[in-house]
């Protein structure tokens, strides 16, 4: 909550171009009785390894119903649901720890710093590097 409304105040006077908003996305409320559970089982767990058998697993779907009845939910493939996750993990550790960039690649469970930047640059529109500039502390220092 703290991080969200200094993210809001606390904002840079330049922008580099073409940098997407920063929109936090929580875990989305259904009607499914599983599928919240095994997505916040998920958020919990993003450092590790997770494929669609195994958030479909914990939801006690196939991962053909798990897939459809996300994508209902969510608007996005269960792949790219976990890559936001990994995404906004590692925005917060970039916000609030001193962790090298490797560290928080791996934190966030997107492997190596090199995957790390592709996927932060492209998703988020500047480097992880930048962004720890523009909003270390933004959240708390830990």
């Amino acid at each position: 909550m703290a991080g969200q409304l200094a993210r809001r105040l606390v904002v840079p006077a330049h922008r580099a171009g073409g940098q997407a908003q920063f929109i936090d996305q929580p875990v989305p409320e259904t009607d499914d009785d599983n599928l919240g559970p095994a997505l916040q089982w998920a958020t919990a767990r993003l450092h590790e390894p997770l494929t669609v058998e195994d958030l479909a697993r914990r939801a006690r779907m196939s991962p053909r119903t798990f897939y459809r009845r996300l994508q209902e939910a969510t608007g996005t493939t269960p792949l790219q649901w976990l890559l936001a996750r990994r995404l906004a993990r590692a925005q917060s550790l970039l916000e609030t720890t001193d962790l090298p960039i490797d560290r928080v690649s791996e934190e966030s469970g997107l492997g190596t710093a090199a995957n790390l930047r592709r996927h932060f640059t492209l998703q988020v529109g500047v480097s992880p590097s930048d962004y720890r500039r523009n909003f270390a502390g933004a959240g708390g220092r830990i």
